[in-house]
C-alpha cells in the first residue's frame, strides 16, 4: 500500500470535518478527513487500490478559519453546462453536482507568451501549437458565462499565456464590460505594461479593473526552478 506524506500524530490532532476528495492515481472519489495539527490544516484519504494520501490543505490554521467565515454552499446552477454521465470528476463543466456559481471566470485568450519561465503554471509556449480563440469565440464564452442562472458571472480574468501579446486585448476588455462584467482582471507578467504608460492608460480606459501580476519569489533562484527536476 502506497503512503505519501503520512504524519506521526502526537495527540494534538483536531478534527475539523469530513468531505470528499479524489485519488490522485485513479481519480476515484473518496471519503476524506480535514483536520488541524500544529497550526496547519491537513486533508487525508485512503484509496483501496493506491493507499493512503495526506497533504497540507492550508499552511496556516488561523487563515483557514478566517476564510471559512466566507464559505457558502449554494444550490448550484439551474442551467448546468455538463450532464452527469461518468460521474465526478469526469463530467466537470459546471455540472449539476456543483454547489456554487462562478466566482471569478478565467478565459485563456492565448497560449503565446513573451517569456519562457520554467515555473510557468500554464506551461505557456510549450504545447507545440498556438491556442488563441478568435474574438467571436471569446464573445460566445462571455455570453455563456452571463447566462448562468440564477447568478450571472460578473467577475472575469483574461489569462494565458500572456494576454498582452494579443493586439485586440482592449476590444476584449470593452466587450466584457459591455456584456455586464463589473470586474475585468488582467493576468500578466507586466512586461508590456512596464514598457508603456500609454498602454496602461488604454487598458484602464477600456475598462480593466485589476492587474494580476506574476510573482514567484524574492530571489532569482525560484525563477530557475524546473518542475521536471522533482518528477
Amino acid at each position: 500500500m502506497r503512503k505519501r506524506g503520512l504524519l506521526q500524530h502526537g495527540g494534538n490532532m483536531q478534527f475539523i470535518k469530513e468531505t470528499k476528495s479524489i485519488c490522485p492515481e485513479c481519480l476515484k472519489v473518496l471519503d476524506a478527513t480535514i483536520f488541524e495539527e500544529n497550526g496547519k490544516v491537513y486533508i487525508k484519504k485512503e484509496c483501496p487500490e493506491h493507499g493512503f494520501f495526506q497533504d497540507v490543505y492550508w499552511s496556516d490554521y488561523n487563515q483557514y478559519l478566517r476564510a471559512e467565515k466566507f464559505r457558502y454552499d449554494g444550490d448550484g446552477l439551474n442551467n448546468p453546462r455538463t450532464k452527469t454521465v461518468d460521474d465526478c470528476p469526469y463530467d466537470c463543466g459546471i455540472c449539476s453536482q456543483h454547489k456554487s456559481h462562478t466566482a471569478l471566470a478565467i478565459i485563456d485568450v492565448t497560449n503565446r507568451c513573451n517569456l519562457k519561465c520554467p515555473v510557468c503554471f500554464a506551461n505557456a509556449a510549450a504545447a507545440g501549437y498556438v491556442y488563441e480563440p478568435a474574438k467571436e469565440e471569446i464573445m460566445g464564452m462571455l455570453e455563456n458565462l452571463r447566462k448562468n442562472d440564477p447568478v450571472p458571472a460578473i467577475a472575469l480574468q483574461f489569462s494565458g499565456g500572456e494576454p498582452t501579446v494579443r493586439d485586440d486585448l482592449f476590444e476584449l476588455i470593452r466587450m466584457a464590460k459591455e456584456l455586464g462584467f463589473r470586474h475585468v482582471e488582467l493576468n500578466t507578467n507586466g512586461i508590456r505594461l512596464a514598457q508603456s504608460v500609454d498602454y496602461c492608460r488604454e487598458l484602464k480606459e477600456a475598462g480593466m479593473s485589476t492587474v494580476y501580476l506574476q510573482f514567484d519569489g524574492l530571489t532569482s533562484e525560484v525563477y530557475k526552478f524546473n518542475a521536471e527536476s522533482t518528477c
